[in-house]
């Protein structure tokens, strides 16, 4: 389950107050986030089946990012331009710059639109209704809705739509801090996870939120197609961190220069991760 998004949907999401605005001293940050996906009742009504509790922590110009049950620290090191990440649980740490990120997400549009041209040709130039949502991923245009008094962002095409309540932020440092950030683990779990969706989306939505100065509190998140999917996610916001926190924070950053964290690829440990993934 990755971290900050659902089923490796990559989506960021803040959970607070409706009517709150983020403190303009911010400087830590916090943010438990719970994910569900909303599934149909026999009565007609939806309820959230739980899909995954994450930590992440902002902190000393690093995020943190823990998910407990599957033992995985994501470190995002803006000023390296890098993530280091540790896996716990197989005792195996790697390190991968923005760069191969970069080239990663660029391989793997340049195979889709490879796959896309061969659909065109196997109908006549033109491509199947089926490809579509392929297309859509790659140049997804959005008609966006703000309704300023329900303070809810609207992202909507014809295959997912984005419903986002939002807080205001005083702190346009902060705003872009988190947005930043969202950008790039984002990018980070197409790569470590390529089965999931392009992380173009979600980064469209990361610049509706900036022009607006806004952080999301809670996104519904509606997919289409032959599996119509319906997921949400919350978030707590705390401002201040905790002795538990920073005891976390010293833990993960004496753990990444441990000699017992095998240190491998991205390659390698990309591959140990799908192994483990299948396993379960």
């Amino acid at each position: 389950m990755s971290r900050l998004s659902i089923l490796w949907i990559p989506i960021v999401w803040l959970y607070s107050n409706y009517s709150m605005t983020v403190p303009a001293s911010a400087q830590d940050l916090k943010v438990l986030t719970r994910v569900y996906e909303q599934r149909p009742t026999p009565a007609g009504g939806v309820r959230d089946e739980p899909r995954s509790v994450a930590l992440t922590i902002f902190h000393a110009g690093r995020v943190y990012d823990y998910i407990d049950s599957v033992g995985e620290v994501i470190v995002f090191e803006p000023t390296e331009n890098r993530f280091t990440i540790m896996s716990s649980n197989r005792s195996l740490m790697t390190t991968v710059d923005f760069d191969e990120v970069r080239q990663t997400l660029k391989v793997a549009k340049s195979e889709a639109e490879k796959h896309l041209d061969v659909l065109a040709s196997q109908h006549g130039g033109a491509l199947p209704a089926s490809a579509a949502g392929i297309v859509a991923q790659f140049s997804p245009g959005f008609d966006e809705t703000w309704k300023p008094q329900a303070r809810e962002l609207i992202m909507a095409n014809p295959h997912l739509e984005y419903r986002v309540l939002c807080v205001e932020t005083d702190d346009g440092t902060l705003n872009e801090t988190y947005l930043h950030y969202a950008d790039w683990i984002a990018r980070l779990n197409f790569a470590l996870h390529p089965q999931s969706m392009y992380p173009e989306a979600r980064i469209r939505l990361n610049e509706a939120l900036r022009r607006r100065r806004l952080l999301p509190v809670e996104v519904r998140l509606t997919l289409q197609g032959e599996q119509r999917r319906q997921l949400r996610a919350e978030h707590k916001l705390t401002w201040k961190l905790d002795s538990t926190d920073r005891s976390l924070i010293n833990e993960w950053s004496s753990r990444m220069t441990k000699s017992e964290m095998q240190r491998v690829s991205f390659q390698e440990y990309q591959k140990a991760m799908l192994l483990s993934s299948r396993s379960r």
